[in-house]
């Protein structure tokens, strides 16, 4: 049953008020369409800014965003601004409600009493029960319904969204830089290092008719395995690092020099046409390209054993010097059981008896560098280049350790495939290289001065995914934004005749409202944010009407009396 407004206002001056012009003041000032708009507008640009504000001065840690003051700050404005929003529609939804009852709302509304309870009683106590209840107990959905639920289910999403944010927030440990300290961290390379026959007598090693090592083998063990207490092996870039020890201390950073080796092989059996004969022979011959270099894998090495033949050493017969080219060329050949794979690619070659053998062509390019470590990480750049001797030292280094590198790497060959066992033996030749080259180096020289390393301070920070705290500012930016454009839209088309977003209007306004409602104490009558409130305030004085609910809906009865002025 739908009620009619079958009644009118009139008055002693037979004048329709609503005929009144209206000034400018009360027309967009005192509208509370106006007054919506402009209260939405500063509340999503305030929150931008201060979106933007928290974004540009608080810092990032892969997609976490630290909650610091800043981050705090604009959770806690935000969340008063929502928390008044919340708390003023929530009064303010019963005076809507109350002044949908009145005449000139009826005809429109087509809502039962129950319904109205239902809402009323949803809006006064918020509940999640009571707004579903409303929302799909209602027989049909409603404008009233759907504005109110929207409004309160926005204030739960708000709400959810705050409690995601503080549950999303993990303990971080940010690591900082604290007091530099001076120390002396710079690897010197021994400058008397022989370039006489015999080559590789000189510098930490020693070569006699029959036979050649290393003067210290303890030390060069420790820095192969990395367990010096002086030198580590870094191994990053490509390459192998030889360096000092970390600090005795946890440092946010340390400098120094050092020593970077830069090694490569790949596989040339093929190449160099290694085949098996019979008897111990499985022999090759390079072409001029790889120096023309030949042998038998069977008389270089055996099992588990690699031989380094250099061919980058010179001997300069008119000075009686040897010359070694950087970076250093070797021709490696390796040596290892067959084991129960078939499938060996082809540059590993069976020899008659069953084992395997393989042909590199190795190089290690060598260069002296300046480094700074930082949480783990390496930055070094290169400065100068090796003397002559030094490079002969550090070619005879390479020949020390093959049998350690080859047996490392051992089960590289059971992969079947020979780059990869080439790039992994790169690698541990060059370990055993550098490794071996420690007698010619000295560390904690006085010009190691210039370094320094700087102790790490541990902050406990609070971090929060970039995603959580973008989702809050969306979540709380975009509603009252998009409720402003309605109610511009609803300004635009402004009539006497046209109720656009009525319900709208009312709670949008809110402030406005309960300002008027607090110093007038009524609400006016057809007022939908549509009309002059000075003429709706000498409505609600002149015209006294009864409101009954029969079957469940609203029917306005005559008027009681016209109040003269």
């Amino acid at each position: 049953m739908e009620s009619q407004n079958d009644f009118s206002l009139s008055h002693n001056d037979k004048k329709n008020d609503y005929d009144v012009p209206k000034p400018i003041v009360d027309t967009y000032l005192r509208s509370p369409i106006f007054q919506g708009i402009i209260l939405g507008w500063i509340a999503s640009i305030s929150i931008i800014i201060l979106f933007i504000f928290a974004g540009t001065l608080s810092q990032m840690i892969n997609l976490n965003v630290i909650w610091d003051l800043r981050i705090g700050l604009f959770l806690s404005i935000v969340t008063i601004i929502t928390r008044i929003m919340s708390i003023v529609v929530g009064f303010m939804l019963p005076a809507i409600l109350a002044g949908i009852l009145s005449f000139i709302q009826i005809p429109i509304l087509k809502v039962s009493g129950v319904t109205i309870i239902k809402l009323l009683d949803a809006s006064m106590t918020r509940s999640l029960w009571s707004t579903l209840t409303a929302c799909f107990n209602s027989g049909r959905t409603y404008k009233l319904t759907i504005i109110v639920v929207s409004v309160l289910m926005w204030q739960y999403i708000t709400s959810a969204v705050d409690l995601y944010v503080h549950i999303s927030a993990i303990e971080n440990l940010q690591r900082l830089p604290g007091q530099v300290i001076s120390s002396a961290r710079a690897i010197n390379i021994a400058t008397n290092c022989s370039e006489t026959f015999p080559p590789f007598d000189t510098c930490g090693q020693w070569e006699a008719a029959t036979n050649s090592g290393i003067l210290d083998p303890a030390r060069a063990l420790e820095t192969y395995k990395n367990t010096s207490k002086t030198l580590q092996v870094w191994l990053a870039d490509g390459g192998v690092y030889l360096l000092q020890s970390s600090p005795p201390v946890q440092a946010y950073s340390y400098s120094g020099s050092g020593i970077f080796l830069q090694p490569s092989c790949e596989p040339i059996s093929k190449i160099c046409n290694l085949e098996a004969a019979y008897g111990a022979a499985t022999t090759y011959t390079c072409p001029k390209s790889l120096w023309s270099v030949s042998g038998n894998t069977q008389f270089n090495s055996g099992l588990n054993n690699a031989d380094v033949n250099i061919t980058s050493l010179t001997n300069d017969l008119a000075r009686n010097i040897f010359i070694s080219s950087n970076p250093i060329h070797a021709i490696v050949s390796a040596r290892y059981p067959r084991g129960g794979l078939k499938n060996y690619d082809d540059e590993f070659i069976n020899e008659v008896h069953g084992d395997l053998s393989i042909l590199l062509h190795c190089q290690i390019f060598a260069f002296p560098i300046e480094y700074v470590i930082t949480l783990g990480s390496i930055n070094a750049t290169a400065f100068g280049n090796l003397t002559n001797p030094q490079l002969v030292a550090l070619t005879g280094a390479s020949t020390r350790m093959n049998q350690q590198a080859a047996t490392d790497v051992a089960d590289l060959v059971y992969s079947g495939n020979s780059t990869l066992f080439a790039n992994g033996f790169a690698q541990q030749w060059a370990i055993a290289t550098i490794a071996s080259y420690t007698g010619a180096v000295q560390e904690n020289e006085e010009n190691g001065k210039e370094y320094n390393y700087v102790l790490e301070l541990i902050k406990n920070q609070t971090v929060v995914p970039l995603s959580a705290v973008s989702l809050y500012a969306i979540i709380i930016i975009l509603p009252p934004l998009i409720y402003s454009c309605i109610c511009l839209y609803s300004l635009k088309n402004w009539s006497n005749d046209i109720r656009i977003n009525w319900i709208l209007a009312e709670f949008i306004c809110i402030p406005q409202r309960l300002l008027y409602q607090t110093l007038i104490g009524e609400h006016y009558v057809d007022d939908a944010c549509l009309k002059n409130l000075t003429i709706q305030e000498k409505n609600l004085k002149k015209v006294e009407f009864d409101i009954k609910v029969v079957d469940d809906h609203i029917v306005p009865q005559k008027l009681k009396n016209e109040i003269q002025l």
